[in-house]
């Protein structure tokens, strides 16, 4: 029943999003490594990522023996700046002699890319683009959901996405129609039913919920907002056809001893698990000859001096209401 459960969800979340495909797998990394197995990804290939990409992608991309490069962030929404990108690509071209082969461009804190002009740099260098979902689900771009940006797009179903089962998976959603995951069979020993099918009738549930946990992360969304208007944080903003999913936002602290000092606070809350310290990647991160930007100039001025905040996580958790004063106590005294 549970292999059922799994199947009707993936059909439930196919017709939301209206892409060809999508299956499930246990987790983040699995899903990257069955899609970039199934795209034949491998050495001499470049995978264009964001300075702001969680490690796991960057995990996934060395195991085929592919090659990441980081590109730079744009301020407002914290994801890829397509002139990055474009510049990277002829970089890795001219000077280091690899094949661009892919983009994962990330919808952060719920907060999508710039999807038609990195779609217009990857459709000019013949490169496929992928959509790391994480948070994204209920945005979109210009009447576009996230979850269908991308050739390709990985979606999260852990607890800090829109369906908040509390275990732990991911969606792989194909926007061209074909066999996907058809390379996949032996992933994780299972083929392409790998979630975690304890699970499965929270996630059919949850499937038909997404709009109350939009509405309630909309409107924390709208707190945190009004907590972070007289503080010396920001909070991020999207602009243009940018509609965010309300799953978290962004601060930006006056310097880095006040965002030690804030997120120190939220361990002594117990909430550290729905607030994180923002760590830009550069190029002495990795040691495989790539690269990458000499500067990373928006990330350098945003990390370690910011916070991201998960506000699905602590919906799910039932924990929204600690947050919420936790945030309005740091507004009070961050100065202290």
């Amino acid at each position: 029943m549970s292999k059922k459960s799994i199947e009707t969800f993936c059909e439930k979340i196919r017709e939301k999003l209206g892409v060809a495909e999508c299956r499930s797998f246990s987790g983040r990394v699995e899903a990257m490594t069955a899609l970039f197995d199934a795209i034949e990804l491998g050495a001499k290939d470049c995978v264009y990522i964001s300075a702001l990409a969680p490690g796991y992608i960057v995990k996934a991309i060395l195991a085929c023996g592919a090659v990441p490069v980081f590109c730079d962030i744009v301020a407002d929404s914290f994801t890829m700046d397509h002139r990055w990108l474009e510049y990277s690509v002829k970089q890795t071209i001219n000077v280091d002699r690899l094949y661009p082969r892919a983009v994962i461009a990330d919808d952060f804190c719920g907060m999508p890319f710039s999807f038609r002009a990195v779609r217009d740099v990857c459709d000019r260098m013949g490169m496929l683009l992928i959509e790391d979902c994480q948070s994204g689900p209920g945005g979109s771009w210009d009447g576009t959901p996230c979850g269908a940006l991308g050739d390709y797009s990985v979606v999260s179903l852990g607890q800090s996405s829109v369906f908040g089962t509390g275990g732990s998976g991911c969606l792989v959603t194909a926007g061209i129609p074909g066999d996907l995951l058809v390379h996949t069979e032996s992933c994780d020993g299972c083929g392409f039913q790998t979630a975690d099918e304890m699970y499965a009738g929270g996630l059919l549930k949850s499937c038909d919920s997404i709009s109350d946990t939009l509405e309630a992360a909309a409107a924390a969304h709208a707190d945190i907002t009004r907590v972070l208007k007289e503080s010396d944080f920001w909070l991020q903003r999207g602009s243009g056809r940018q509609k965010s999913s309300c799953a978290g936002t962004v601060m930006i602290a006056q310097d880095e001893a006040h965002c030690q000092a804030a997120f120190a606070s939220f361990q002594q809350a117990g909430l550290s698990r729905f607030a994180r310290i923002l760590h830009v990647h550069r190029r002495a991160c990795f040691e495989h000859g790539c690269r990458g930007f000499k500067t990373i100039e928006n990330a350098s001025a945003l990390a370690p001096r910011s916070i991201a905040v998960d506000i699905f996580g602590a919906i799910n958790a039932g924990r929204l209401d600690d947050l919420t004063a936790r945030l309005w106590y740091i507004a009070d005294n961050i100065h202290a």
